[in-house]
């Protein structure tokens, strides 16, 4: 059985995925008119989606005829954080002002479905199907979370619904569509697909987390910001679930985090993002992939979800041998 328990170098992961898309991503820059373009390049991006796509097919495969499908995912991945930053007016992204507060809201706007444009416009029609349908759920997340912001006798399942809808369809369909371009049957799509739908519901665990009590070193957010806008998150949901009722009267954010902590919310997200790690890792091990890919996935699942939460306890990324290094130059596109 392939051993998936390495922590791999995450960050050495991410610049060879960024390396590998660079050409196809500035091409596609390159046809913007300048004012449009001038946003998408100041947004920044982690690439951890492209990642996900590239590693799912080096995991079966050949990660190169994934490169179109990871550029896809990354500029719909670049849409969806544009549009997400303007409906919550999250003032900041990346540890910078959003793109909304640097060029106003129309500008964003344009910019966003610019970059949807361009991601369709790398896929073949089954992949298109398969993007689409990722994103629909992506809004289908949203109207429903507008719609339980109304009520008072949403559960916890609803929450957790809406935060899958919402957070795991791209990183599933990235895993899914990189799986397939490196021609991986059927069995081996759908667990790698499971892989990245879970590790997007950990990661929105860990973030609803670090938007209380993460601060701006870490989130790029003020320390309680979910709360000093009363935001029904993860946190807060577990809590009222548990009896206490977070935001019964207008206390201090830094009241209402202590309020969520000792119902228990903070620790049951923790929890969460664990045990959702650990069912992501096992459809890694189902899919079967090959020792390196699998190690740079869950080395990467890690760093983005769990390893957040408290990075001292986390061991440090190892150095990637000269050989790693050298084989991931010679797969990375001049």
């Amino acid at each position: 059985m392939t051993s998936i328990d390495v922590v791999a170098p995450p960050r050495a992961v991410l610049a060879w995925s960024r390396a590998m898309i660079d050409a196809p991503l500035k091409a596609a820059f390159a046809a913007l008119p300048d004012e449009t373009r001038e946003v998408v390049e100041y947004h920044r991006s982690d690439f951890s989606t492209a990642a996900l796509a590239l590693l799912a097919a080096d995991a079966v495969g050949d990660a190169i005829p994934a490169i179109r499908v990871a550029t896809a995912v990354e500029l719909a991945h670049q849409h969806e954080q544009l549009h997400a930053d303007l409906m919550t007016r999250a003032l900041s992204r990346g540890h910078q002002p959003s793109a909304w507060v640097e060029f106003g809201d129309d500008r964003a706007v344009s910019a966003a479905d610019a970059l949807i444009s361009l991601a369709f416009a790398q896929l073949t029609r089954p992949e298109v199907m398969i993007l689409n349908a990722a994103l629909l759920s992506v809004v289908d997340g949203y109207v429903q979370e507008a719609e339980m912001d109304e009520r008072d006798d949403v559960d916890i399942a609803e929450y957790l619904g809406v935060a899958a809808a919402k957070h795991s369809a791209l990183t599933a369909c990235a895993c899914e569509l990189g799986a397939l371009a490196a021609g991986a049957v059927r069995s081996q799509a759908v667990h790698l697909r499971e892989f990245g739908d879970d590790v997007g519901l950990a990661r929105k665990h860990v973030d609803d987390v670090l938007a209380i009590w993460g601060g701006a070193p870490v989130s790029g957010r003020p320390l309680y910001d979910d709360l000093a806008h009363r935001r029904r998150t993860l946190p807060v949901v577990a809590a009222i679930n548990a009896g206490t009722d977070v935001y019964a009267t207008d206390a201090e954010p830094r009241e209402l985090a202590l309020r969520v902590e000792r119902a228990g919310g903070r620790k049951w997200c923790e929890q969460q993002a664990e045990l959702l790690l650990a069912r992501a890792l096992n459809h890694l091990r189902q899919a079967g992939p090959r020792a390196r890919a699998a190690e740079d996935l869950s080395g990467l699942a890690r760093e983005i979800t769990t390893a957040r939460f408290a990075p001292a306890r986390t061991p440090a990324p190892a150095v990637p041998s000269q050989s790693t290094a050298a084989s991931r130059e010679d797969r990375t596109p001049s």
